[in-house]
């Protein structure tokens, strides 16, 4: 049985070293990634969409220029609470949450450059990798994101990170195609080609990396004949990238049930599928990776593909659903280890962490404040947590019971758990491909 240490002894416990009071895990020598292959890699996916009220595409509530506080039921769109002691001040706003001190909880800005700094400060310090960073179709007018883009490739010049992009094609419906090519390539020539030109823009045989994520995702929206338009239409862009396809977790029974799909991913460079959602707790882990993972890695292997499984700390959504929905569950940690410790048995190209930052759907590994209970407007508040890697709130730390209510990381952990834990295994995964 896994007993979460307390926070007293865990930097004797975690022998790669946390800094007890939030800091880093000094997993490895901070030298400089490669960004100029993607084998052996880990990385994690990079949302970077929350913005202060009125500043942009804000993801921390659906009512957009509002001030985040307990409100109607499915208005706040996080569970989990970001520990935000490490964030500039001038990266923070303050928010209608009530905290245990009393005091009012702060949020912070992603395209704050404090904010983008310090997540690649805590990348370097914990071995990973880089991120892939999402690109959403449909928001390529969006200037916050365009300087979060610039942002994200002056840090990752500094700390010797890497970054790529990923194009989320989730918005598309092919009833209403007719410009969804020009609208990707324009985007790619305009403001995602120049950024390749960084030396941390990761590359594979020479050829920048770029991800096409949502082929065969929703197949009611977007036909296998329109994937197919914009593969083709990307890989054949100027410069000519190196295609990494996200699909669905079932992804290889498409070669019987839907082959004008199957047909395209054939084509791809790298498959990564997306599993957040057929598993969601340890024991139903291991049958996936039984049944699916193994089986997936050896058809890859015969395609002559290279194969980039997704692996996530765990998810909650009962907020943003609104429905009084039970929270979700990390298993004090060992459910994202058993997924770790499988990706050193099955050795992938690299590994996909989702996500790092991703609090609307709980699966970030960012900091986090643990989860704990607190009196708050309108009766009780709690502070966000969710399955994101990065600084989060533990259970004690949170408001409590705020529409339907907050999830915390547990009691006694440190609040870069999660992305301490990422590290620790990266520093393994590096090991397989030396």
């Amino acid at each position: 049985m896994f007993i979460t240490p307390p926070r007293i002894r865990a930097a004797v416990i975690i022998l790669f070293a946390c800094n007890v009071l939030g800091g880093a895990a000094q997993t490895a020598p901070r030298t400089a990634v490669d960004a100029s292959h993607l084998e052996g890699k880990v990385l994690f996916g990079y949302q970077g969409f929350f913005r202060r009220p009125g500043h942009g595409n804000d993801h921390w509530m659906i009512k957009y220029g509002e001030i985040p506080g307990p409100s109607t039921p499915g208005d706040v769109q996080f569970d989990m609470f970001p520990a935000v002691e490490q964030y500039p001040q001038e990266c923070l706003f303050t928010t209608n949450f009530i905290l245990p001190d009393r005091s009012k909880a702060k949020l912070f800005e992603s395209n704050c450059t404090g904010v983008v700094d310090t997540h690649f400060r805590w990348m370097q310090e914990n071995s990973i990798d880089g991120i892939l960073v999402q690109r959403f179709y449909g928001q390529f007018e969006d200037e916050s994101f365009l300087q979060l883009l610039n942002q994200i490739r002056t840090a990752a010049e500094k700390y010797g990170r890497s970054f790529a992009v990923e194009y989320d094609l989730s918005p598309i419906q092919s009833t209403d195609f007719s410009n969804v090519v020009p609208s990707l390539l324009n985007d790619y020539a305009n403001n995602i080609a120049p950024l390749m030109t960084s030396n941390a823009y990761l590359h594979q045989d020479g050829r920048p990396v770029l991800e096409l994520w949502g082929f065969g995702i929703d197949k009611n929206k977007l036909s296998a004949a329109d994937c197919a338009t914009i593969f083709h239409a990307m890989r054949s862009a100027n410069p000519n990238p190196y295609v990494v396809l996200g699909v669905q977790w079932d992804w290889a029974f498409d070669r019987t049930q839907n082959p004008a799909y199957y047909e395209v991913y054939l084509q791809a460079d790298v498959i990564q599928p997306w599993a957040v959602g057929p598993y969601n707790d340890p024991s139903s882990y291991e049958g996936f990776y039984q049944r699916t993972s193994i089986s997936d890695k050896a058809l890859t292997d015969r395609l002559g593909i290279k194969y980039a499984p997704s692996i996530t700390p765990g998810g909650s959504a009962r907020n943003r659903a609104g429905k009084g929905e039970p929270l979700g569950n990390r298993y004090n940690g060992t459910y994202f280890e058993a997924q770790l410790k499988h990706m050193l048995d099955l050795k992938p190209f690299f590994v996909f962490g989702a996500m790092f930052d991703e609090f609307p759907e709980s699966k970030f590994v960012l900091s986090n404040v643990h989860s704990g209970l607190v009196g708050g407007m309108h009766g009780l508040t709690c502070l966000l947590l969710g399955t994101q890697v990065i600084a989060t709130l533990t259970q004690s730390e949170v408001p409590p019971a705020a529409n339907p209510g907050f999830l915390g990381i547990d009691d006694g952990m440190d609040h870069n758990y999660y992305l301490q834990l990422a590290g620790r295994y990266a520093v393994r995964f590096h090991e397989l491909w030396q």
